[in-house]
């Protein structure tokens, strides 16, 4: 039996069959319509007349029709593993010419016909909200590179570029799920799922280094490792819908891409009519579309129209080339079921993409979606839509190859048979005991370069722990407290099979010049993985920082530091579905460094800031409450554990700090809140605008120290850093005891102007600006700045970064007007879909 489970996926492969279609002139014929009759397949020929299927060995009857000629069926027969092509003529047909509509006029047509259907999107959504379907999805990556291990002479006497080349499976992906609803409103259960790259992988733990600097953040942080190459997130029906104005898919360009059908398209296209035909005795419009700038983010191809209705029946586009950041190509086509009655769903989508990584490789990536048992069920109640969004069967990560043959509704290729039929045999292999020992064995053989600069990472695959131990370049602390310190320091992760997580980290260092050791430690545990409920304890005796948050040139300057003998221990949980806090009680024992022995260099390095903070020494016991509200957030539950998909709201944070006096002979008494708004949206050709608000004030300062008091990040000399936390002329680090209120905004451009300017528009140059203000009116202080700068996308290998020049000027009532050029750098996250700023 578990040979025949084996040699199932190889049962059904897919044979490559590849065809064009002629007229009796051998003229290619563009956007002829392929059914397969007994398979219920369609497809739309290219402008050059060809179309492909990917179908299993056996018989096959072709419809093949077009407007002008006679509807052609014929039988073919698929055997064998080659890849098969064949041509078909289909014979002119008098009795439809008759028919054809020939206009001089054809844009203006176009544009009518487009208006019409751009009139009719809100019908079709309607009608989404009140789809069931089933889904089957295919997510396939394919590389492609010379051969380089070959060992036939002749192949290794040629040059790298001129080896013949070899096409492996690199990633591959499919489920089956039940869908009710489409965009905007929708609910997923994913009946069967799986990842044929997934065998090797351990869920839930990572190791890596770890700066403890910044703003502290109670929201559970998943940014775990996605490949960048994969376009695609969680819900391809909803992604490259182009009845939406604009398709957002940061993984491709930049800027949200413009529908064709979508508000102000017709500034950004031209339209044509590059055909007339009929189907079913009904009049269609084959609309081509292309784009007016030849650098922004649009398609160009076909978009069939019915006449009367205005019912999209299908498309083939390609978006512009120039605009892309990974890829070389992305192509995507669409066959749309529509009904008189009204009813209107999608029937088949096919993405297609090449992505060009160096010289010598390509990667080929290509998705697949097939709708089927499609119902308009009028009777769907709004609450089956819900923040869960998708949900994922009991049974969804253990169906067997048989259950996968009846439900695998598109055919595979052989190339990925041969991927399923390897990973299906190793599957038990790579669960065992044995391949466990061999590959930690394998991860676990350390080198040079993992002392020195990656860091010591140890796995034991079979009981779910790892540790990780800092590199050397992190244990050289050349600018310690008191000169050189040598810092020791790691993490410890232990997953249970309850989902439960233990995380322990810490660290230890030591001062050659004032000969003394300090360090910390934590340990926490997640027990409730849904809720994301942990208690973390914390102690240690450690020279701390006062501002986590500082600038580059006060960050490591002795004033920013004081001597910290603390325990905390703090509990979080989601109180409900996008309510996070976070409750910490800490005890402290603050004293100065002024005593210790200082380096000289440092205060030649950070000047007047080096000096230290001179106070006298206190204990200090803190409740600290931080709550984070994501109205409305989005989530998935899979394998036991909630999975963040974030809001389209704005994100509402209050922190609220109590020094409690007397308790364990704490001296502070003082009691602080703070209130804001965050929010990332997006302005359709606009770009995109981030911006923050944020006030706070001390209603009790019976007993407040400079330790405690609201600090604010100084700016950096020469470097533009995140401008909804930070200012960028704001001076030398800023402290308040008093009422202060804080806004920032930030906007990307998304070339709005420079992409539509000849030859400049080459560059890839878009633009950017924003603003901030703060103000403590206690101290009659006020700062408002503003910065315009110009920005370029830059790819390395599969990392993004936004390099980007500002020019910023400013005011305040303590200096005169300043202006300064600063540079910035900003990275594209691969699994959250969005840049850092």
């Amino acid at each position: 039996m578990s040979v025949l489970m084996g040699l199932l996926p190889l049962a059904v492969s897919g044979i490559s069959f590849k065809g064009t279609v002629y007229n009796e002139k051998h003229e290619t014929i563009p956007f002829a319509i392929v059914k397969i009759v007994n398979g219920d397949e369609k497809v739309m020929c290219t402008d050059q007349g060809i179309f492909t299927f990917d179908l299993a060995p056996g018989k096959y009857v072709l419809q093949i029709s077009a407007m002008s000629y006679d509807t052609l069926t014929t039988e073919i027969r698929v055997s064998g593993k080659k890849a098969i092509t064949k041509d078909f003529v289909l014979q002119d047909s008098s009795n439809e010419l008759n028919s054809i509509e020939i206009f001089a006029n054809s844009r203006d047509i176009a544009r009518e016909v487009i208006s019409n259907a751009m009139e009719k999107r809100s019908g079709y959504y309607a009608n989404y909200a009140r789809t069931r379907f089933d889904m089957y999805q295919k997510i396939s990556l394919q590389r492609e590179f010379p051969d380089t291990n070959s060992t036939d002479s002749l192949i290794k006497d040629l040059k790298r570029k001129e080896r013949p080349r070899i096409m492996d499976q690199e990633e591959l992906r499919e489920s089956y799920s039940a869908v009710i609803g489409n965009r905007p409103r929708f609910h997923e259960k994913i009946l069967a799922y799986k990842n044929y790259n997934d065998l090797r992988e351990w869920d839930g733990l990572s190791g890596g280094i770890r700066i403890d600097v910044g703003e502290h953040d109670i929201t559970p942080q998943q940014n775990m490792w996605s490949n960048p190459y994969i376009i695609t997130s969680n819900y391809a029906f909803t992604e490259f819908d182009i009845l939406t104005t604009n398709l957002d898919l940061p993984s491709l360009c930049n800027k949200k891409i413009l529908s064709p059908l979508g508000v102000g398209a017709m500034l950004n296209y031209r339209y044509t009519v590059e055909a007339i035909s009929y189907r079913d005795n009904k009049k269609v419009y084959l609309i081509k579309v292309d784009p007016i700038f030849n650098v922004e983010p649009l398609f160009s191809g076909i978009i069939t129209i019915e006449d009367g209705t205005w019912a999209v029946l299908d498309y083939d586009l390609s978006l512009n080339p120039l605009s892309l950041f990974y890829f070389s190509s992305f192509r995507i086509r669409q066959i749309n079921h529509w009904q008189g009655t009204g009813d209107f769903y999608p029937e088949k989508r096919t993405i297609e993409y090449t992505i060009q990584e160096g010289a010598l490789n390509t990667y080929t990536g290509r998705i697949a979606v097939d709708y089927s048992n499609v119902e308009i069920d009028s009777l769907v109640e709004k609450e089956v839509f819900t923040d869960e969004v998708q949900t994922y069967d009991d049974l969804a990560f253990d169906r067997d190859s048989l259950y996968w043959v009846e439900k695998r509704t598109l055919e595979i290729d052989s190339l990925e048979a041969k991927f399923i039929h390897r990973t299906d045999s190793l599957r038990a292999y790579y669960v065992s005991q044995e391949y466990y020992e061999i590959e930690d064995s394998t991860i676990n053989n350390l080198n040079i370069w993992d002392y020195l600069l990656n860091g010591i990472t140890h796995k034991n695959r079979a009981r779910q722990w790892q540790f990780y131990l800092n590199p050397l370049i992190m244990q050289m602390n050349i600018f310690g407290i008191g000169g050189y310190r040598h810092r020791l320091g790691g993490t410890f992760q232990k997953e249970f099979e309850n989902n439960y997580l233990m995380e322990v980290e810490g660290d230890v260092d030591y001062g050659i010049r004032n000969k003394d050791i300090r360090g910390k430690a934590g340990i926490g545990l997640t027990y409730i993985p849904k809720k994301f409920v942990r208690t973390f304890i914390r102690v240690g005796d450690y020279y701390d920082m006062i501002n986590t948050y500082a600038s580059v040139g006060s960050m490591f300057s002795r004033s920013n530091y004081v001597r910290s003998q603390t325990f905390s221990i703090a509990q979080r949980m989601e109180l409900v579905n996008g309510l996070f806090g976070e409750i910490t009680f800490d005890y402290s024992d603050q004293k100065p460094i002024n005593n210790l022995l200082q380096d000289n260099w440092s205060s030649d390095l950070f000047g007047d800031v080096n000096k230290p903070i001179d106070f006298e020494r206190y204990i200090k016991m803190e409740v600290k409450l931080d709550i984070k509200y994501y109205f409305k957030q989005k989530y998935i539950i899979k394998k036991g554990k909630k999975i963040i998909l974030g809001s389209k709201y704005p994100v509402f944070s209050m922190i609220y700090r109590k020094g409690l006096p007397r308790i364990f002979n704490s001296e502070v008494d003082f009691d602080y809140v703070e209130i804001g708004f965050k929010h990332s949206t997006e302005l359709g050709r606009w770009g995109t605008v981030d911006w923050s608000v944020l006030g706070g004030t001390f209603f009790n300062r019976n007993n407040l120290r400079l330790l405690e008091y609201k600090y604010f990040r100084g700016s950096d000399a020469f470097f533009f850093s995140d401008p909804l936390r930070s200012f960028q002329l704001l001076g030398p680090t800023l402290s308040t005891p008093n009422a202060f209120y804080r806004a920032n905004y930030f906007q990307h451009f998304d070339g709005i102007i420079l992409n539509k300017i000849p030859l400049i528009n080459r560059l890839k140059l878009t633009e950017a600006g924003g603003a901030g203000f703060i103000a403590i009116p206690n101290q009659d202080f006020a700062h408002a700045e503003f910065y315009l700068g110009l920005e370029r996308v830059v790819r390395i290998r599969k990392q993004l970064f936004r390099f980007g020049v500002y020019g910023c000027t400013s005011d305040s009532s303590l200096d005169k007007a300043n202006y300064e050029l600063k540079f910035g750098v900003n990275f594209f996250n691969t699994y959250t879909k969005k840049w850092s700023f």
